[in-house]
Order: C-alpha cells, then sequence, then structure tokens
C-alpha cells in the first residue's frame, strides 16, 4: 500500500475499524429515520382525527345556535301574541 507510513496490518485495522463505525452510524441512522417516519405517520393520523373532531364539533355548535334562535324567535312570538291577547 504505497502512499502510506505505516504498516498494512496497522493500516487493515484502521479500514476495518472505520468501517465498521460507518455500518454502526449508518443502521442508527437508519433506525431513527424509521422511528421518524413513524411518528410522523401517527401525529398526521392523530391530527386528522382531531380535525375531523373539530369539524364534527363546529357543525354540533352551529346546528345548536340555530335551534337557540328559533327557540328566541318562538318566544318572542309567544310574547306578542301574549301582549294582543291582553
Amino acid at each position: 500500500m504505497k502512499g502510506y507510513k505505516s504498516s498494512e496490518t496497522r493500516l487493515v485495522y484502521l479500514f476495518k475499524d472505520g468501517r465498521e463505525k460507518w455500518k454502526e452510524r449508518a443502521l442508527s441512522k437508519q433506525k431513527k429515520l424509521r422511528a421518524m417516519d413513524i411518528k410522523v405517520r401517527d401525529l398526521s393520523l392523530s391530527r386528522e382525527k382531531w380535525k375531523e373532531k373539530a369539524k364534527q364539533l363546529e357543525a354540533n355548535l352551529q346546528e345548536k345556535e340555530l335551534q337557540i334562535e328559533e327557540l328566541k324567535k318562538k318566544i318572542a312570538n309567544r310574547e306578542i301574541n301574549q301582549k294582543q291577547i291582553r
């Protein structure tokens, strides 16, 4: 191995050690990437679930507000009718 001053056995050890460390880092990054993908998937599903729940609650709220308005109108009409009767 021309260009290197160290012995071949030392170089083999260093290259092998470097390769092993590289493999460990690559596997670690792969695991982290998979974990992040799973987390993103779970968070996306959770967000969609909460978004749907919020939409349902908003629709429910609007329905209740309409019912309140109708009841107010009925009360107002009854009061008008009672005043006319008196």
